[in-house]
């Protein structure tokens, strides 16, 4: 269950990245993790949230729901929940943007205690949010739980979190940037459309 297991799954399905690259941010940085990739491979996904469960084995027992953000968590939480034992439930955007639990799922979060797991955190903005939206909606959040914490563990929430790989992501602003005067070719990769 080691950070060095989890960057062999993400370099073995092309999802950590090496390069320039231009992040949604507008900042400038050498790695990028590019996590569709990862979804493309269910058994990744699948070990992966055996190894979130893993590393919460020690709260199980005061975890009564799992919840992610859509979309691009949905599916670690998920995996993660499988192998807790417990039920899932997702948040979205709602039609104003803002991040809210979905309808459907409204009942068995009012009163649950909840692990929220998140794939990729870099500023924890959608962390707090999801937080934010799980405690309107009447449900305490316990624990996070990070497959990559781009902070390398500077996060600040107003609950513990644990990650399965934690890394210092180097940014820097486009006038700044040492890529940049090099030459080296920019790429900019996809959004998560916030």
């Amino acid at each position: 269950m080691s950070e060095k297991r989890v960057i062999e799954i993400l370099k073995s399905c092309d999802a950590l990245l090496e390069g320039h690259f231009r992040y949604t941010s507008g900042r400038h940085g050498k790695q990028y993790f590019e996590k569709i990739r990862i979804v493309q491979e269910p058994r990744f996904v699948d070990e992966l949230g055996r190894m979130m469960a893993a590393k919460m084995d020690d709260i199980r027992e005061n975890i009564d729901l799992v919840c992610a953000p859509a979309y691009g968590a949905v599916v670690f939480g998920f995996a993660t929940a499988l192998h807790m034992g417990r039920s899932f439930a997702f948040l979205q955007r709602d039609g104003e943007t803002k991040m809210s639990v979905r309808s459907g799922f409204r009942d068995i979060v009012k009163g649950s205690r909840i692990l929220l797991v998140e794939d990729i955190c870099t500023t924890g903005g959608s962390i707090v949010e999801s937080i934010d939206a799980l405690n309107a909606s009447g449900a305490e959040v316990l624990q996070v739980g990070l497959v990559v914490d781009r902070t390398a563990g500077k996060l600040k929430l107003d609950v513990p979190y644990r990650s399965l790989l934690s890394v210092e992501a180097i940014s820097w602003n486009s006038e700044e940037c040492p890529l940049c005067r090099e030459g080296i070719p920019i790429t900019i990769p996809g959004s998560s459309g916030k």
